[in-house]
């Protein structure tokens, strides 16, 4: 599904989000950071530009190709790994700042992912994660998709975006010093219909969507799309411009 549409299209608007939780963690030259289910290479690119040892890891193999380009367009190195967030080929304790941006969320098992994050990452290491808030315009989008698509298969990414969510798949106990911070971007578009397009064309679960729905179900989840989008929007300008609430969830590993 994530090797589907052109999700470096739609990623690439998250990069604030990136940046800001490498910025929080405090990213230090010479840490080995690890970036799980890290797509196009958004969060891996932040910690390279702060020098750190990054190893970014997704399971689609499309996905890690575009963020080595971009990483090199940059004149930056990282290494790549093909992984599932579930299943991670690391030893114990390998990793000074494990994180992810909007990615382990989709894992299919996230019980399973949480103990992947937290069982590579030293005791003394410091975690990052970002979700959607299940009632921003991000997580509505997903709950949509959801109730269109029965064969949807991304996990439970709105579990992620509540700090009870979150804190019970990571285990209370198992992180000390955790912040829960609400965050926003801002997903900009000439036109309703236009970021209608853009999900529909470039990212993985809409794209799927549409794919396996009849034209019946597509014009209902457009249509509901355009009124969910439309009533987010904010600003009397042209184009539309839509604020996005994200959790930050950052802690230090316990032991």
């Amino acid at each position: 599904m994530w090797a589907a549409g052109d999700y470096q299209r739609v990623g690439v608007r998250l990069v604030p989000a990136s940046e800001q939780l490498v910025a929080d963690l405090a990213v230090r030259p010479g840490d080995r950071v690890l970036d799980v289910a890290g797509g196009t290479g958004n969060t891996a690119l932040a910690a390279a530009r702060r020098d750190a040892d990054v190893v970014c890891t997704d399971i689609v193999p499309e996905l890690l190709d575009h963020a080595l380009r971009r990483a090199e367009t940059e004149g930056l190195a990282f290494d790549t790994q093909v992984a599932d967030a579930c299943d991670l080929p690391f030893p114990d304790a390998s990793f000074d700042v494990v994180v992810s941006t909007f990615g382990v969320v989709f894992a299919a098992d996230p019980a399973q992912a949480a103990g992947e994050l937290l069982r590579v990452l030293r005791p003394g290491g410091r975690l990052g994660l970002t979700a959607w808030r299940p009632e921003a315009p991000g997580g509505r989008l997903l709950a949509l998709v959801a109730r269109h698509d029965p064969e949807d298969a991304t996990g439970d990414p709105l579990l992620w975006g509540t700090p009870d969510g979150v804190d019970g798949l990571l285990g209370r106990g198992e992180l000390r010093q955790v912040k829960h911070t609400e965050r926003t971007v801002q997903f900009t578009a000439p036109s309703v219909e236009a970021q209608w397009q853009r999900y529909r064309d470039w990212f993985g679960p809409v794209h799927a969507a549409v794919q396996r729905l009849d034209d019946a179900g597509r014009a209902a989840l457009e249509r509901e799309f355009a009124e969910m989008w439309g009533s987010a929007t904010r600003g009397g300008g042209p184009g539309i411009v839509v604020p996005n609430t994200y959790l930050q969830v950052t802690g230090v590993r316990a032991g």
